[in-house]
């Protein structure tokens, strides 16, 4: 399968109820094969309205911590790293009101098929899950059932960027320095 026959499968997809309040599907960007595949929730209002994840002030705020985890890091094989972004689910989930929210359970599994086959076509040596919510759904739905390159890559998380955002600008400046390292260490090991 190709990304372009990924896309065709899942542009369109009306597995849950996400897809009434979603712009676009939001499924992936980035490059395929991949060395380091991001998985976060869900997208947010920018991802929701250009049909890219990780595109807005998050989606910024990431990629700078990415290249600041590979500033001077020599003992990251390969530079760039070839990386890749997705979510949990590829529709905007929203509140009542219409303010983006956390995806739930029964939209994270009807979107597995879609991020099982990415995960499969990309062939990432390493999973970084942004934020818990990914951290948790990748540990104990996805671990056994993905058909993953061999060996298995290695899994880590990182603090979602939208939280160190929230946060006050101390946190943040911490916040982002531990992102930081714990890339620097999983990009050292590829």
């Amino acid at each position: 399968m190709t990304f372009k026959d990924h896309v065709a499968q899942w542009i369109d997809c009306q597995r849950c109820q996400l897809c009434e309040d979603r712009d676009r599907v939001v499924l992936a960007r980035g490059q395929i094969p991949c060395d380091a595949l991001f998985v976060g929730e869900a997208p947010g209002e920018s991802e929701n309205v250009l049909g890219r994840p990780f595109c807005g002030p998050a989606g910024y705020l990431l990629d700078d911590i990415i290249e600041r985890s590979l500033e001077g890091n020599r003992a990251v094989p390969r530079f760039p790293l070839r990386v890749s972004f997705t979510n949990l689910v590829a529709c905007i989930p929203r509140e009542d009101g219409g303010k983006a929210t956390e995806p739930d359970d029964e939209s994270i599994e009807a979107c597995r098929p879609r991020l099982e086959q990415f995960i499969a076509l990309a062939q990432p040596r390493l999973i970084v899950s942004v934020g818990s919510l990914a951290r948790d759904w990748l540990a104990q739905g996805y671990r056994y059932s993905i058909r993953l390159p061999q060996p298995l890559p290695a899994q880590i998380e990182i603090i979602h960027p939208a939280a160190i955002l929230r946060a006050n600008s101390a946190q943040q400046s911490l916040m982002v320095r531990k992102c930081v390292v714990t890339l620097t260490n999983a990009f050292a090991k590829l």
